[in-house]
């Protein structure tokens, strides 16, 4: 058996095990009162008057129960468990419709499942893609219905399926970031969308390359190649950031003194382009519109911290200063900067019970019976009553009614 059939038996058994999980866990409340998620003593509905109550059923007493409600139930330590009722079955990744399923995945075929009801749900995974200057993103789709190669297709550039399942580009056409062709005035050349005008490797029309040297030329000048222009090759050019600011390329050709200003990115007197001069305490910058004079971080607001301009009285990295970073000791803390000063908040259901900065927010107030809902909110931990998603589990007194 090939290691694809393998995956893919593998990857249907746990579905099956997975729906089979789901069925037995569906819980349809019955017309009985059930289990019920309170936080005091026997209670009674509030709009009955001396036990009765008008035009309804009388109402329950209610006492501590002990016996997980559907969907909940007490794992072993080893599937992550800590107390008694503790694990949502119909959420928890690693204990999904039972204790120790754990949801899998299949990231070869870019597929995850996700906790969903007690049952392990496929989904789509897009991972970044690597490109020459760095990475880029995907959105993969399963376009075939096909279980075996999961989601298989790209509509950021699939042609068969461009932006959606289904929507196929023209014969020859390309799929683009999700739009079939290119945008006005480029053209695909081999999967590229290019300026047959001025592009080095597709001058004039696709594949034509122009030589970066010129036998006219003992030496080209300085910060120059010859390379495409207007559609043909020939022509002198500048190089990366540099720039002909004299203008004398095109007419002293090999003998002018070649792009002289090296980077427009920095120079002061060319910043951006030629003859833009940058005032006293001024730098030559880009802060979001492109290189122009700046004083650093001025314009925004900000403090300059390592060449980049960072709002301390916000940023928890660099609160009030350039480097002070907001501390934080668990995954259950938040840390945020306010006004330049670090604040640690406990995560929604959890909380510091024990006053020990230390260990941060060490209570999971969901399930925690000695904390429950509540920092000092107590179960009756000794008759084993669980907490439940903040409350202390109650159920009827044993059908018995209060009159």
């Amino acid at each position: 058996m090939s290691t694809r059939t393998v995956t893919v038996a593998v990857l249907v058994a746990t579905l099956v095990l997975a729906c089979a999980q789901r069925a037995e866990l569906a819980y349809e409340p019955s017309e009985d009162a059930g289990p019920s998620f309170t936080g005091g003593d026997a209670e009674v509905d509030p709009a009955c008057d001396g036990g009765t109550c008008p035009d309804s059923a009388p109402a329950q007493k209610l006492c501590i129960a002990t016996e997980c409600p559907a969907g909940y139930d007490t794992c072993p330590a080893k599937f992550g468990a800590t107390y008694r009722c503790g694990t949502n079955l119909m959420t928890d990744q690693d204990n999904c419709g039972a204790c120790g399923n754990v949801c899998p995945s299949f990231q070869p075929i870019r597929m995850i499942t996700r906790c969903v009801q007690g049952g392990c749900i496929l989904e789509c995974y897009s991972p970044l893609r690597p490109t020459p200057t760095g990475n880029a993103p995907t959105e993969y789709h399963d376009c075939n219905d096909l279980l075996d190669d999961g989601c298989e297709s790209d509509v950021l550039l699939d042609p068969k399926n461009c932006g959606a399942c289904g929507n196929a580009c023209a014969p020859g056409q390309s799929c683009h970031e999700g739009k079939c062709g290119c945008p006005n005035g480029l053209t695909d050349c081999d999967g590229s969308c290019v300026d047959l005008q001025n592009n080095d490797d597709n001058c004039g029309r696709c594949g034509d390359i122009c030589p970066r040297t010129d036998d006219s030329c003992a030496d080209a000048p300085r910060n120059t190649h010859f390379g495409c222009r207007e559609g043909k090759c020939g022509a002198l050019k500048c190089g990366g950031t540099s720039e002909d600011c004299n203008h004398d390329l095109d007419n002293k050709k090999c003998a002018s003194d070649g792009c002289e200003i090296d980077d427009v990115f920095t120079d002061l007197n060319n910043c951006g382009g030629c003859g833009i001069v940058c005032g006293p305490g001024e730098e030559c910058r880009d802060e979001g519109n492109g290189h122009e004079c700046l004083i650093p971080c001025k314009k925004s607001g900000t403090v300059l911290c390592d060449e980049v301009c960072i709002d301390i009285l916000n940023d928890p990295n660099n609160c009030g200063e350039c480097g002070l970073a907001c501390p934080s000791q668990s995954d259950n803390q938040i840390r945020s900067c306010k006004k330049g000063i670090c604040q640690v908040d406990c995560a929604k259901g959890y909380a510091d019970c024990n006053g020990d900065p230390n260990d941060g927010c060490e209570t999971d107030l969901r399930v925690h019976p000695g904390n429950c809902g509540a920092c000092g909110h107590s179960c009756d931990i000794a008759d084993g009553q669980p907490c439940v998603e903040g409350q202390c589990l109650m159920a009827p007194c044993n059908g018995e009614v209060t009159k």
